[in-house]
């Protein structure tokens, strides 16, 4: 299986946050006491709705074999070898099935956040950077300039956690429209977040 993982990015945005708060003292007039200036980072994506924690999670058993099946998908699973600390991936695919033939690289990220593909580092060969949600948590949907049909959904977690489905052409064959591998990369991580919501 032809697998081109494009790097795709944005910045994060910083924001000094400050707060305020007042007192009255009964008896006397009003007097506002001062709390201490914090300064914090503000998010660089919306609210998650809970957390899903990663550590542990193997990237090949985000989808559930029923899903893969609903896919149109083998249930053969690779794992594939990679030198990221806290990365798990996997690849799946219906290569030898019925048209479209898809190929999709599952990424299980413990050691960055979601807003790393915000980053200018990572900007280079991306052709659009769209927010969207899955399942109701913030994402990111990256397409490339070099590989159009490259789609990639980025899922915000938890904090220093992601998921990331990556879908192309399990074939080679090079398309122009990267659509019909969005929504591909779309209806997977919307299956692996419920299965990962699921987990006891």
């Amino acid at each position: 299986m032809t697998r081109c993982r494009e790097i795709l990015v944005c910045v994060a945005l910083l924001a000094s946050v400050t707060a305020c708060g007042g007192a009255v003292v009964q008896g006397e007039s009003s007097i506002t006491t001062g709390e201490p200036t914090t300064t914090r980072p503000s998010r660089a994506l919306p609210p998650r709705p809970r957390d899903i924690p990663l550590a542990g999670v193997d990237a090949c058993q985000v989808l559930t074999d029923d899903q893969l099946r609903q896919l149109g998908y083998s249930l053969k699973r690779s794992p594939v070898a990679n030198n990221r600390t806290g990365e798990s991936q996997c690849d799946v695919a219906n290569q030898f099935g019925s048209a479209p033939n898809y190929g999709t690289l599952i990424t299980v990220s413990t050691s960055e956040d979601a807003s790393v593909w915000l980053s200018p580092e990572r900007q280079g060969d991306i052709a659009s950077n769209l927010r969207t949600t899955i399942e109701d948590f913030p994402a990111l949907k990256l397409t490339g300039k070099t590989f159009k049909d490259n789609c990639q959904i980025i899922v915000d977690v938890a904090d220093g956690q992601h998921l990331d489905i990556l879908t192309n052409s399990a074939t080679g064959a090079r398309s122009e429209n990267p659509e019909p591998f969005c929504t591909q990369s779309q209806t997977i991580a919307e299956m692996a977040i419920r299965t990962l919501s699921a987990r006891k």
